[in-house]
């Protein structure tokens, strides 16, 4: 069921859920307080009640910047993933935190994960307690949790809810995004290449040129009115927009009452004050020079991670909008050579090393959704084979050693111990897991130049960093550096000498720490944040990647002889990433310790738990529901009322759906109004039925290396009685059936531009056949062919459909047909149909008006379709040929709703023997999406 309006506007922070994604050997516990109840597995109590205590303190100390409303929330730890997110949600109202830190320090940071998760996540809990106010209370009340979502979502822009977090994790740690010189890299490369976007643009993205996302526009704006205008400026704009004071616009009208400044001038008065300190801080004098390597194209491209190769020759991940990435030599004379694809991936990190290039790739438990893990491949650059050689496990980016032989990688386990561990590249057997008494937070491990220790840098349970020299044999671990809160990236071990970027400065720059005498030194001092280096064969050079606009994109610079020696741990941060809180500081070492009592969390605890109102189009069915779902997300319950188009009937329906087991188990019940069709020599026919059914169904997910992969398999009882209308009668009022689906989608991962994937089949077969008498069956089947077009972003989509009954006529089954365009054919006893369409993008117009749509892309189809249907009633076969042009408007509603629509011509070959047609023009909205699923 397609849930467009509501669930497109659920929380800005939700991420992907899994509805019954943990196995039932997983148990559960809680710990039950008046502000919080915190569930998570067995075993994870210290998280649990960290969690707990942290958001009670946020709850008493932090409500004076954003309202006093309270209401119980429940968060969920899930430790089985290894995903780094969390989301809080309405409908039902809760929050999940997915525990694996992310190895990449620079973008989220270094801090203790739980804790910063717990900091950010509570703050969209007080957030959405808070928005159900005036309008917004009223819709909670017409739509219950999901109307409330969709009234305040609409009413609060999405940057305000995610910028108001990240200042919330900032103010009340010592570290947090907003202290972060790589979480501005993109506006920062806006303003230094003078490209000033529309905060239209800002707030809507781009599939053509680079638009920072809407976590560092937030940040930066809730930040400037907080410093102008007070702690709880935003508590009264929020409150003026939830309330819709003024029905339009009431969050920008609320901002000019207030600033005097609408939200375009608001954003641009925001950008006066921070462009210039960036601007000069680029411009000094001393900055190092750089001569660039890779050029700035047309199309937005990331070239990260650089190794050297041989003279001249480097090896980087290009990942750009228009491509999948991969992995590509770099030679001297300009040509790049794709030398393999990672595919589907955690992080997109890999090492290189002697012709051997090294990464992660992701692993899925087939049935459990949150059960995820990953697997160290190897591809050897000298015959161009690439292996797996690691059992599953939960590795984050591994490194390879100079003869090939040994694998290090970070690995976390779901009761969040860390370690590293080293792998037989042979074998595949882990040969030793290094001790870690500190239970430090390994980040992007690499071998010393003679591969008899490892380097790395490491998070304590503070959220410090360091560099630390760990030893192979003896498993001593020597730090470095001092343990500080600049963040430190990945390590590129060169001789005696360790490259790696730091945070010390506004920028990330690249430094030098030498072995022998452990002295740090800076080497780049640039505009703008570095990521990765290299040094040259010759070691003459530095190869760096640095963030433009139109991507990272490689730079050159010589190699000194005379560093400049300094301290990374000591912040020399501007004063515009040192921001103060005027509420309470230093939150993570203030928080109570409190020891809170643990008890059992039962899997079946409010199963039904009712929250919305929800309505649903998935054409030809539109319908209206009461949804409700328990907290662990494995049980599913809805009771509605459906109309069917294609016949014309009512459906008044209930359903229960439970996904704790390895099938998910279903049941409900129908009650169909005015079912009707034609039968020979009587014309069209009506009655009513009532359905019983009960079923079951297997999801699985397959996706790996380069494909995402999923398969459904279920049947369904069912039992039926019939209710006819007017004279006729049926010889049997009762039926007895199986409906049996079996659904398959394999689809290879597409880049950003791309509208479709380049190659991908999608197959949907349904059965039905009664048990018994009276007798009655109906088959359809549905095959869809992606293939690549003619340029880049184009695609062949080839349809073959099929749909067969039985010709007693005792019963009708559901008519899902798709026919061919131009037509409304009449299903008689068997209809097939054949598609081809070519589908390619137009223009990017990144162009919109009065805050009220934006067309973010106009792409184009050409289509045929060659359909026959049987006419039984006649004994004839019909046929139905049409071609035309499909025009596809990709927008956004209102900066918030994405939405596609569209004109369709049809010229019809067949004159249509309802009205004669022959030319036909549709209207598409987003009820007709003919090729998503």
């Amino acid at each position: 069921m397609r849930h467009y309006f509501w669930l497109l506007l659920l929380s800005t922070s939700a991420a992907a859920q899994q509805f019954g994604g943990n196995p039932p050997s997983l148990k559960w516990q809680q710990i039950n307080t008046d502000t919080v109840r915190v569930i998570f597995p067995k075993g994870m109590s210290p998280q649990g009640e960290r969690v707990a205590n942290i958001v009670t303190w946020l709850n008493k100390n932090t409500r004076s910047s954003i309202g006093p409303l309270e209401r119980k929330v429940d968060i969920v730890l899930q430790n089985q993933t290894m995903q780094s997110n969390g989301y809080v949600q309405l409908g039902p109202f809760r929050s999940e935190f997915y525990l694996a830190p992310s190895p990449t320090s620079q973008d989220l940071g270094s801090l203790n994960w739980t804790e910063q998760l717990a900091l950010h996540e509570y703050r969209h809990v007080l957030q959405n307690m808070n928005f159900r106010q005036g309008v917004s209370k009223v819709f909670s009340w017409l739509g219950g949790q999901l109307g409330q979502a969709a009234a305040t979502n609409i009413a609060v822009p999405n940057w305000f809810w995610e910028g108001d977090a990240v200042i919330n994790e900032t103010v009340f740690s010592p570290q947090g995004r907003g202290r972060l010189p790589a979480f501005f890299d993109g506006f920062r490369a806006l303003s230094l290449e003078d490209k000033h976007y529309a905060y239209m643009k800002i707030r809507n993205g781009s599939y053509r040129d680079f638009v920072p996302d809407h976590y560092p526009l937030g940040y930066l704006l809730a930040t400037y009115g907080r410093n102008h205008y007070g702690d709880d400026f935003w508590k009264h704009i929020t409150s003026d927009a939830v309330r819709y004071r003024g029905v339009f616009y009431p969050f920008s009208q609320s901002l000019k009452r207030r600033t005097g400044k609408n939200i375009t001038a608001f954003y641009n008065a925001m950008l006066a004050e921070y462009q210039p300190q960036w601007n000069q801080y680029a411009a000094r004098p001393d900055t190092t020079p750089v001569v660039p390597v890779t050029a700035s194209g047309r199309t937005v491209t990331n070239y990260k991670y650089v190794y050297a190769a041989g003279p001249g020759e480097w090896i980087v991940l290009k990942d750009a909008y228009n491509k999948v990435p991969g992995i590509y030599r770099l030679h001297s004379n300009g040509d790049e050579e794709l030398l393999v694809r990672p595919g589907i991936v955690y992080n997109d990190f890999f090492s290189y090393r002697n012709q051997r290039i090294v990464w992660a790739a992701a692993r899925f438990d087939a049935r459990w959704g949150w059960k995820n893990f990953s697997v160290i491949k190897v591809h050897d650059n000298a015959n161009g084979r690439t292996k797996t050689v690691s059992p599953r496990g939960k590795f984050f980016s591994p490194d390879i050693s100079a003869n090939g032989q040994q694998i290090v990688a970070a690995s976390i386990t779901p009761d969040m111990h860390y370690s590293l561990q080293v792998i037989s590249t042979a074998t595949g057997d882990i040969e030793k897991i290094l001790p870690n008494p500190d239970n430090w937070y390994y980040t992007f491990p690499r071998f010393t130049a003679d591969d008899k220790a490892v380097i790395s840098a490491v998070r304590n349970e503070r959220g410090e960093m360091a560099l630390v020299q760990q030893s192979l044999l003896t498993g001593e671990a020597t730090p470095l550096t001092p343990f500080s809160y600049v963040v430190l990236g990945i390590p590129a071990v060169q001789g005696d000498t360790v490259y790696f970027t730091a945070s010390t400065r506004d920028v990330n720059n690249v430094y030098a720490l030498t072995l022998s005498d452990r002295k740090t030194y800076e080497i780049t001092d640039r505009g703008n944040s570095a990521l990765h280096m290299a040094v040259s064969p010759q070691q003459d050079s530095l190869l760096f990647s640095e963030f433009t606009t139109a991507g990272y994109r490689l730079y050159r610079t010589p190699l000194k002889t005379a560093w400049k020696e300094t301290s990374v741990a000591q912040s020399q941060h501007s004063k515009w990433l040192q921001p103060v809180a005027t509420e309470n500081a230093n939150t993570l070492d203030i928080v109570p310790q409190d020891s809170l009592p643990v008890k059992k969390y039962r899997l079946f605890t409010r199963p039904f738990n009712f929250h919305s109102w929800v309505p649903s189009f998935n054409d030809p069915n539109y319908s209206i529901s009461l949804l409700g779902e328990n907290i662990l997300n494995t049980t599913n319950t809805s009771i509605g009322y459906n109309y069917n188009r294609n016949e014309g009937y009512s459906d008044v329906s209930a359903s229960f759906t439970f996904g704790g087991w390895f099938p998910y188990l279903n049941t409900g019940v129908d009650y169909i109004f005015n079912r009707n069709t034609v039968v020979p020599n009587l014309g069209r026919i009506y009655w009513n039925e009532l359905t019983w059914h009960a079923g079951l169904s297997v999801p699985l997910n397959l996706s790996s290396g380069l494909f995402s992969r999923s398969l459904l398999i279920g049947s369904d009882y069912n039992i039926l009685h019939r209710y006819p209308q007017g004279n006729f009668k049926f010889r049997n009022d009762n039926l007895q059936y199986l409906s049996s689906r079996l659904l398959f989608n394999n689809m290879r991962i597409k880049a950003k531009q791309n509208i479709y994937s380049h190659f991908g089949q999608y197959v949907a077969l349904y059965y039905n056949h009664s048990l018994g008498n009276p007798f009655a069956t109906q088959f359809y089947g549905r095959i869809d062919q992606y293939l690549p077009g003619f340029s880049r972003n184009h695609n062949i989509v080839l349809q073959a459909a099929f749909q067969q009954r039985d010709q007693d006529f005792n019963y009708t089954f559901t008519d899902n047909f798709v026919y061919a365009r131009g037509y409304n054919t009449p299903f008689y006893d068997r209809v097939y149909k054949l598609g081809a369409n070519y589908h390619l993008p137009l223009a990017y117009p990144d162009w919109g008006f009065a805050q009220i749509l934006y067309f973010s892309r106009v792409r184009g189809n050409l289509f045929y379709d060659y359909s026959v249907a049987r006419d039984f009633v006649n004994n004839k076969n019909n046929r139905y040929t049409s071609a035309g042009a499909e025009l596809f408007l990709d927008t956004r509603i209102g900066n918030t709703l994405p939405f596609t629509c569209g004109v369709r011509f049809s010229h019809l070959f067949d004159k249509d023997p309802k009205d004669n047609a022959q030319n036909r023009v549709d209207f598409i909205v987003p009820l007709q999406q003919l090729f998503s699923y």
